[in-house]
């Protein structure tokens, strides 16, 4: 079986589908990784088969130089765009909802691929002739992709089910609105891109073009919200990048290890550390007043820092290890606890391995709900940004240290998610689904409760006004 794993420029995307690539490839099936040029090194680097398409992405040219918090606050870039992460139903009104898929469709959906990524991947779909398009859930040109040299295609999540939940809403509002004000920009977008391939589109696709024939969720069940569309739950197998461990982690520490993680989406998207610790609309304390501060702990503190913002701290205590990077799927073995930013890859491995930890969230996308989620299964805590002084997460840490309760709550956590099929263990029935769908052929379920059942209730409703 060939399969075609297509993902938008960014290493925490890419990271998060080489477990299933590496599953893949090992048990017999050709794989090559489609992406803009941005990350082909990193792909190649995995030792997978890169084909770069369209033109560099350059993500952090989205994002203001020196964007703060209370930017970031407003709904942070992509929110911004599309709003697609806005789950309060008092939120979620007709008005809402259209505006959120005629900005999505017309700036998100088209700036996340671009025209010529589509093309480019359009046609080596057509001339490789994958039996399976596997495309990370903010990549829509992988549907696109598949449609055109026929291929199955299924989405693989990277954290909460934003998109799905919102078409979710945007069906059960379009079958309520008369026929003057039934405007629907998502069946439009769709069409247009389709069409560019001489590829019909009919109104019932639209689910299927946006949510994938099915979906591939390495998030925890607990963490999700109820949508609707067929999964296959896969556990999250950390990925760090090419590494080396350094010696001093295999050493036993003395003292409780605690690792302080800011996350790599900063680097990658800002060109900082993402982690925003303040009061609001002050700026950030010193870094060195934060290390200081929970250096007053009887704790090894490893902290990751880029070398401006070591240059920047006015030496570091005896009991602070400040690095640029290490992967944390061998480090957090060795610790007690863990402050972080609650990015999806860095969630992972905190919950593989069981350890308690802080969320700060930053504002890219799921993070202050995955962080949510830890803090009430009871194997962390959620600490908001602009209340996130030195003190706070001093205290924080206390906790998760003097509580036991939070370390069996994360060891509870541990033991569901081994008891999750691996990704190698996913591959038959990715083949068996792949079988299925290329054979024309449509899984048995019951329209009444799915988000295809409300869709198709809603052009029903089209249809009959």
């Amino acid at each position: 079986m060939r399969v075609l794993l297509t993902v938008f420029a960014a290493k925490p995307h890419l990271y998060n589908l080489i477990s299933l690539a590496w599953a893949l490839r090992a048990s017999g099936h050709e794989v090559r990784v489609a992406s803009q040029p941005d990350v082909t090194d990193a792909i190649t680097r995995a030792g997978l088969t890169a084909v770069p398409v369209g033109d560099e992405l350059n993500l952090s040219a989205s994002f203001r130089p020196g964007e703060d918090r209370a930017g970031a606050e407003q709904g942070g870039v992509w929110q911004r765009l599309s709003g697609v992460t806005e789950t309060r139903p008092e939120k979620l009104t007709w008005n809402y909802v259209l505006g959120t898929y005629t900005i999505g469709c017309s700036m998100e959906y088209e700036h996340m691929a671009g025209q010529t990524m589509m093309d480019d991947l359009v046609e080596h779909a057509r001339a490789w002739r994958p039996d399976l398009v596997l495309w990370d859930a903010l990549t829509f040109v992988g549907p696109v992709a598949a449609r055109a040299c026929g291929a199955a295609h299924a989405r693989v999540l990277f954290g909460v089910d934003y998109n799905a939940h919102m078409l979710g809403a945007y069906a059960d509002l379009l079958s309520a609105q008369p026929p003057q004000t039934r405007d629907d920009p998502l069946s439009d977008w769709l069409t247009g891109r389709l069409a560019r391939y001489g590829l019909p589109f009919e109104p019932e696709d639209a689910v299927e073009m946006m949510t994938g024939q099915w979906t591939i969720d390495p998030t925890p069940a607990w963490m999700q919200l109820p949508v609707g569309v067929p999964l296959l739950p896969m556990r999250y197998v950390p990925y760090n990048g090419p590494s080396t461990v350094p010696g001093w982690v295999l050493e036993r520490p003395r003292r409780p290890r605690v690792c302080m993680s800011l996350g790599m989406s900063g680097r990658e998207l800002l060109g900082r550390d993402q982690m925003s610790i303040g009061d609001g609309a002050s700026a950030e304390p010193p870094v060195s007043v934060l290390l200081r501060t929970l250096a007053e702990l009887d704790i090894e503190l490893v902290v990751t820092l880029s070398k401006d913002q070591l240059a920047a701290v006015s030496g570091l205590p005896d009991n602070v290890r400040a690095v640029d990077f290490v992967p944390l799927n061998d480090l957090l073995p060795t610790c007690a606890a863990v402050i972080h930013h609650g990015g999806f890859g860095t969630v992972g491995n905190v919950l593989t391995h069981g350890v308690p930890s802080i969320t700060v969230p930053a504002p890219w996308w799921d993070e202050t709900d995955l962080g949510r989620h830890i803090e009430a299964r009871g194997a962390g805590l959620l600490v908001d940004p602009r209340e996130a002084s030195a003190e706070v997460l001093r205290a924080g840490v206390a906790r998760l240290l003097g509580e036991p309760s939070f370390r069996s709550a994360a060891h509870a956590v541990r033991r569901e998610l081994h008891a999750t099929p691996s990704p190698r263990a996913v591959v038959p029935q990715v083949e068996r689904l792949v079988a299925v769908h290329r054979s024309g052929s449509q899984l048995p379920c019951s329209p009444s409760g799915t988000l295809r059942g409300r869709w198709m209730r809603a052009i029903g409703s089209a249809v009959k006004s």
